[in-house]
C-alpha cells in the first residue's frame, strides 16, 4: 500500500489572482484556439504555452518553485485552468507513470460537491488552496459537482 502524503497549502495564491484565472478562462476560452478544448463537459485551457500573460507566467513560476521544493528532479509538464460544470466528476485513477507528482489549485469554493478524494481522504475545496501528491502512485478522484461550477488549476510534473 502506498503511503498517502498530501501537501496542503492554504492561500497559495491571492483571492484576486484566483478571480483573475477564472475570468481569464471565461473571457478567452475558444475551441478554435488549440490551447482550449473540452474533456467530457469540462472546459480546459492549457496554460503551459501562454507566454503573453504575466499572471499565468507568475503562476507557472510559483508551481515550479513548489515542485523543486518537493523534489529537485521534478519539472512542470503542463498545467491547465479547468471549468467543471454541474454533474461533472472524475472516476478514481492514478496518473501516467511519467507524472510522478500532481497538484490541484482550487480557484473557488462556491459550489456543492466536487470534493477531491486522494488515497481515500476527502479534501474539501477551498478557494486559493493547493494540494499536491504523488499522482502516479496514489489513487484519486473528483466527486460529482452537485450544484454550481468548480474551477481548478491542475498541474502535472515530470522528471526533468
Amino acid at each position: 500500500m502506498v503511503e498517502t502524503k498530501i501537501i496542503e497549502i492554504d492561500n497559495f495564491i491571492s483571492k484576486e489572482q484566483s478571480d483573475y484565472f477564472i475570468n481569464y478562462l471565461e473571457n478567452n476560452f475558444n475551441l478554435e484556439d488549440k490551447k482550449c478544448f473540452k474533456h467530457r463537459e469540462t472546459k480546459v485551457m492549457d496554460c503551459i504555452n501562454i507566454k503573453d500573460d504575466t499572471e499565468i507566467l507568475n503562476l507557472g513560476l510559483k508551481l515550479k518553485k513548489l515542485c523543486k521544493k518537493q523534489n529537485k528532479k521534478y519539472v512542470i509538464n503542463y498545467f491547465e485552468i479547468v471549468k467543471w460544470p454541474q454533474e461533472e466528476s472524475l472516476s478514481e485513477h492514478v496518473d501516467f507513470d511519467y507524472h510522478p507528482y500532481t497538484s490541484i489549485l482550487y480557484l473557488n469554493d462556491n459550489f456543492i460537491g466536487g470534493e477531491t478524494i486522494v488515497g481515500g481522504k476527502k479534501i474539501i475545496p477551498k478557494k486559493c488552496k493547493l494540494i499536491a501528491f504523488e499522482g502516479n502512485k496514489i489513487k484519486h478522484k473528483v466527486n460529482t459537482v452537485i450544484k454550481g461550477t468548480r474551477y481548478t488549476v491542475p498541474c502535472w510534473y515530470k522528471y526533468g
